[in-house]
């Protein structure tokens, strides 16, 4: 793949460590180096020059590149932006609400992370033309539900995609969840069970931590699930981007009295991980996607024990082994977040699942940086490889808080 790129940064080692990764990672990049300081301000006309991707630093000499990222996003179809700086969330909240693509620090940078980022921006902008496209021609490539007008396609997967819509009722913005196919009449389908499950296990659920389920139906070959718009993105954008430890701390609790509400009423996650907690427009935290939730006297046809299920790098050991779990695995989940939050890394990694889930069950507790041990008695409780060792309940894990520092 052969990418444009113009790269604005005020400082010359960065412009080329940014190059580099792009040209590593694209051989045939061509890639344009922009000095603000010597160049000066880009005229109100820039359109991005045929790039497809834009790298922004923040700040870019006496200037902040705030303000350079409101004039691009004032020019209809200019390339998508990431920002690199090392601002508070307040700065990256600011630059997302600009315009961004996405957000990453300096000090967070590695070529991994960064060509993720890229690449997501790039995808974005693919899907966005072919909607724009597919507009002029009368035609979308995604779901026709009655009462929902769709905007975008935000996700896709085998089983189910996820769309912005709006609501031909009130005019709100919603997110609908749409399973690909429902069963003929008469046959049964276990994605189309969890499916229905997931909207009986939350529809009554009212928790300021839990995403609000509005609607569900079955239209032509599709069941779907309406729910809110949150419209601040993700906790994995937040752990790239780098966080203060308080934050970190203060986003733990709210995702916990999340798991409190559903604990409370017999239900268990079991998928917890970053792209599972999103942020409401107040920053508020909303705990979403209860696919692979369960209730604790569910049958095991449904999802029970010798099943593996969820994200290896978030699950308890005993979770990876496919043995029966309980709330102290969703804490434990919680404490791996915890942990990624604090360090802007996972404790365990691997080159497959299943070196990562023995990683989960032999590695020792990972240990916190000396500025953070605070935090290091509620990592061990949390992440302690028996259950009985772990805090019992999201109730005691909320009992605790770290030593003054």
């Amino acid at each position: 793949m052969g990418i444009k790129a113009i790269i604005i940064d005020a400082s010359d080692d960065y412009r080329s460590l940014i190059a580099h990764h792009l040209t590593t990672h694209w051989s045939s990049a061509k890639v344009t180096e922009y000095d603000p300081r010597e160049a000066g301000r880009l005229p109100q006309g820039f359109a991005g020059a045929g790039n497809d991707l834009v790298i922004l630093g923040d700040p870019l000499g006496e200037e902040r590149a705030l303000d350079w990222l409101k004039q691009f996003n004032s020019i209809k179809e200019f390339p998508p932006v990431i920002v690199l700086g090392d601002g508070d969330e307040r700065a990256i909240v600011e630059a997302m609400r600009a315009g961004a693509a996405d957000y990453i620090s300096y000090g967070k940078l590695n070529h991994n992370d960064f060509i993720q980022l890229c690449e997501a921006a790039l995808e974005s902008q693919q899907r966005a033309s072919s909607r724009n496209n597919a507009s002029k021609s009368g035609t979308f490539d995604g779901a026709l539900l009655k009462n929902y007008t769709i905007e975008k396609k935000i996700a896709g997967g085998e089983i189910a995609s996820v769309y912005l819509s709006s609501d031909a009722k009130n005019g709100r913005q919603v997110v609908l969840k749409v399973l690909q196919q429902v069963p003929d009449a008469g046959k049964s389908s276990v994605a189309f069970d969890r499916f229905v499950r997931e909207f009986e296990l939350i529809r009554d659920i009212r928790h300021p931590n839990v995403v609000r389920i509005y609607d569900f139906g079955v239209s032509d070959d599709n069941a779907y699930i309406a729910m809110e718009y949150c419209s601040r993105g993700s906790l994995k954008k937040r752990i790239l981007s780098g966080m203060y430890a308080d934050r970190a701390e203060e986003i733990m609790r709210q995702i916990a009295q999340a798991l409190d509400a559903i604990h409370s009423v017999g239900i268990l996650h079991r998928d917890l991980k970053p792209t599972n907690v999103l942020f409401r427009e107040d920053d508020s935290v909303a705990l979403i996607d209860f696919g692979l939730a369960r209730q604790t006297h569910l049958k095991a046809e449904i999802s029970g024990v010798g099943e593996i299920f969820g994200t290896p790098y978030y699950m308890s050991p005993e979770q990876g082994h496919g043995e029966a779990v309980d709330e102290r695995s969703d804490i434990y989940s919680l404490g791996v977040m915890f942990f990624e939050m604090l360090t802007g890394k996972r404790p365990y990694e691997g080159d497959n699942a299943l070196g990562v889930i023995m990683k989960h069950a032999r590695e020792p507790i990972p240990r916190l940086p000396e500025h953070m041990k605070r935090y290091q008695p509620a990592i061990d409780r949390m992440m302690a490889k028996q259950p009985g060792q772990r805090f019992q309940s999201v109730d005691e894990l909320l009992q605790w808080h770290p030593e003054p520092a």
